[in-house]
């Protein structure tokens, strides 16, 4: 059994002072076997058909084809050479090079996608982080399908934790995911866990799943799989996300589901519930600000644009807007983004609206201001708690 040399995320300890850490989820790859409904990242649906490759559009309105060649590799690294050929993702090289240049700052890499691994190439991305960075300072998030064609040993000798979306096996009518994608999810990070590996799995509240008998089932399900974490998030209206606005629960519902699962865990003593940034305010008033987008938490896309969040992704895979880019990793180093006037002039402002979550201010502020608006307190999650006296 592997020794589990961390505890996740949670535990890590910066490398520097504290406050000194930097969190990047990079999707590295928008190539994905699945088409989630909501994803917010808006990946690119991969499949084969007969003797085609197929490849989605963002928005899964639309399809291209490309006749099969298998000395290409599988479907995945035929799909991700075709979008390296039209400039939208990265080379290895450039891949190569964007870990470089997160040489000079304590990182923490999340390596992520569409499904990180689908394509071979990453596998190789993967290796070189953990080498630059070291494998306690780098984490995964994928899938059974893109973990399928890996040996779990050697994924888990380069990461100190394996995150998994896990929102509870959906009913036939729920438009949010497809129908075997959870359960292939936790069998797969049942066997890291067994391996002695961190794993965490990732629930964004909605309305199909936040009721109590659906919550017990998943929270059980994760116990019985042996996972240590669970992270309750919101479903952000950003990437395809933004055509199920209708699925973001309420204040009440958020609060009920929170308190009904530590309940259960303080009765069944695991997983530990932790409470995604967006939702940390929902604690009560803090000096510290949960939401750390620009200051501390930043999203890079697979052509290695630099983003303020992790969520500033539209329903067409690219940035929301401009004001939300900060450079690309593959051709400036991270301390040089972070040390330049644009970094430091959002940095000065990011107390402005302690404990609203940035996107959701951005998405709802009324200002004509693109800047502006990331730092109106305009989330509508705590506008609703402040009125309620729930948030100060």
């Amino acid at each position: 059994m592997l020794e589990n040399r961390i505890a996740g995320l949670h535990t890590m300890r910066p490398p520097t002072e504290e406050g000194s850490l930097v969190d990047i989820i990079w999707n590295v790859t928008a190539i994905c076997p699945w088409n989630c409904a909501a994803c917010c990242v808006s990946a690119v649906n991969v499949k084969g058909r007969d003797d085609q490759v197929l490849l989605s559009s963002p928005d899964l309105s639309t399809e291209e084809s490309l006749p099969r060649d298998p000395s290409r590799g599988t479907i995945f690294d035929q799909a991700l050479a075709h979008r390296q050929q039209a400039g939208l993702e990265l080379k290895l090289d450039d891949k190569m090079r964007v870990i470089s240049n997160l040489r000079d700052v304590p990182v923490r890499l999340d390596i992520s996608g569409g499904d990180a691994l689908s394509a071979r190439e990453n596998y190789a991305v993967l290796e070189e982080a953990a080498s630059v960075l070291g494998p306690d300072s780098v984490t995964l998030t994928a899938t059974a399908a893109g973990l399928a064609g890996y040996d779990v040993d050697s994924v888990a000798a380069n990461i100190a934790e394996l995150n998994f979306t896990y929102d509870g096996p959906p009913p036939a009518e729920d438009a949010l995911r497809p129908a075997t994608y959870a359960k292939g999810n936790l069998k797969r990070a049942m066997q890291f866990a067994r391996k002695g590996v961190a794993v965490r799995a990732e629930c964004p509240l909605t309305t199909q799943n936040i009721r109590p008998d659906v919550l017990r089932r998943i929270y059980t399900d994760l116990a019985e799989a042996g996972v240590g974490t669970i992270l309750l998030m919101r479903l952000f209206p950003v990437g395809r996300g933004l055509y199920h606005a209708e699925s973001v629960p309420a204040l009440t519902e958020y609060r009920d589901a929170i308190r009904f699962l530590r309940d259960l865990e303080g009765r069944l003593g695991g997983p530990k519930v932790k409470l995604q940034c967006a939702l940390r305010a929902l604690d009560g008033p803090s000096d510290s600000n949960p939401c750390d987008a620009i200051d501390s938490s930043f999203g890079l896309m697979w052509d290695g644009t630099l983003l303020g969040s992790p969520w500033a992704i539209n329903a067409h895979g690219r940035p929301v807007d401009a004001a939300w880019v900060l450079g690309n990793l593959a051709q400036t180093s991270l301390a040089e983004i972070l040390r330049g006037d644009q970094v430091s002039s959002l940095r000065a402002r990011t107390a402005e609206n302690h404990s609203h979550c940035k996107i959701f201010s951005w998405l709802n502020g009324a200002s004509s201001n693109s800047v502006d608006r990331m730092f109106e307190k305009m989330d509508p999650l705590f506008i609703e708690a402040a009125d309620s006296e729930d948030v100060a």
